[in-house]
């Protein structure tokens, strides 16, 4: 028997909220347990139902996404993939900054929300394709000097710091950089130990903190 995962909706929008439902009831490896209109409702239901995954919107009105991303961190252990119509790199980076395990846009095609809840599942950080094309374009920069220089980080592992901060997956950043995949694994190793981090996640947000891309 396949394992589901247990999602939590979070959105303002009652009519967008069942929508969500129909489509993910509709995956045998998924279901939703709960929903909530607003951040501070939210807070209260995911301390009783402890979902996998919580799908977060970021404009809601008592409190933003963002604001709730951080007070969630301190009550569950949920994973935490933004919802939203926003397509600005700022708000991508203060989700990930608060913690956030993934970024995806409403506008985004059924097929990309659903690879992105199976992928946060799996302890990955997912981001929205577009965003992230996106994302490389305007700010990675192999010789870009960062805030705080690494000097203890060599230049392939900084290379390779920079493509995970930005979601690309194992195989996406051996194509990038002409490696395999084993050597990709072999060199994120060795800059978690370096940085002292045991979650992708942290090497993400360790490498906004210190300038690999830049806010």
């Amino acid at each position: 028997m396949t394992l589901q995962i247990r999602l939590f909706i979070v959105d303002d929008h009652s009519v967008l909220r069942s929508g969500l439902k129909m489509i993910l009831n509709s995956q045998k490896d998924m279901i939703v347990i709960g929903e909530a209109e607003s951040g501070a409702v939210a807070l209260t239901k995911v301390k009783t139902l402890n979902p996998d995954i919580i799908l977060l919107d970021i404009s809601m009105p008592d409190m933003s996404g963002l604001e709730a991303l951080e007070k969630i961190r301190k009550t569950c252990s949920a994973k935490v993939l933004m919802l939203t119509m926003h397509n600005d790199e700022k708000y991508l980076q203060e989700a990930l900054k608060a913690g956030a395990n993934g970024y995806v846009l409403k506008q985004a095609a059924d097929t990309e929300l659903l690879q992105a809840i199976r992928e946060v599942a799996k302890g990955e950080i997912y981001l929205d394709s577009t965003l992230a094309q996106n994302l490389v374009k305007s700010m990675y920069c192999p010789h870009k000097e960062t805030k705080n220089s690494d000097s203890h980080l060599t230049e392939r592992e900084k290379e390779v710091l920079r493509y995970v901060a930005l979601g690309y997956t194992n195989k996406e950043i051996g194509e990038s950089l002409l490696v395999s995949v084993k050597t990709v694994e072999t060199h994120k190793a060795r800059i978690m130990e370096k940085i002292q981090c045991q979650k992708r996640s942290d090497l993400v947000r360790y490498a906004i903190e210190n300038g690999y891309i830049s806010t």
